[in-house]
């Protein structure tokens, strides 16, 4: 059943554009999920990833160089909890979305990766790339990323 209100959900935003009046408000941009690795957009406009998340684990999804990407900021992030975490299993996680909009015409990469956010009790903040943090993550994590998505903002 949720499945299917998800689905319904997402094709209702899907169905949105900025100057649509369906969808109740004026300022609502279209629902884009990212699934590849490259998008281009216009300034302003919006997309999403997803990633299945569990915070139970002591790792978090870090953006590692948000301070280096000029194109895009994020614009928002939320959670969706797995059915079998709705039902109290402690450890099934669930799916996290972020919203990404393009604020300055470039091409940026977005560098995605797990980080011990828990178990070093740090923020994102302190694994941005070069930082020490990253760099003794990376003796134990020897992956610089997990996802890399390149961005290109136009007109």
């Amino acid at each position: 059943m949720s499945k299917l209100i998800f689905i319904l959900l997402t094709f209702i935003l899907a169905s949105c554009t900025q100057t649509s009046s369906r969808c109740g408000h004026t300022d609502i941009p279209r629902f884009i999920l990212l699934k590849e690795n490259h998008i281009t957009l216009q300034k302003g406009e919006t997309f999403n990833i997803s990633f299945k998340a569990n915070g139970s684990l002591g790792f978090g999804i870090c953006w590692i160089n948000e301070f280096k990407c000029n194109t895009v900021n994020l614009a928002g992030r939320w959670y969706k909890s797995s059915e079998k975490e709705k039902q109290g299993y402690v450890g099934a996680g669930g799916t996290e979305y972020w919203t990404f909009k393009g604020k300055e015409l470039g091409i940026d990469t977005i560098k995605i990766r797990s980080c011990p956010t828990g178990k070093k009790q740090k923020s994102c903040s302190a694994f941005q790339e070069d930082s020490i943090a990253y760099k003794e993550d990376l003796e134990f994590a020897p992956q610089k990323y997990h996802r890399a998505i390149i961005v290109r903002v136009v007109e």
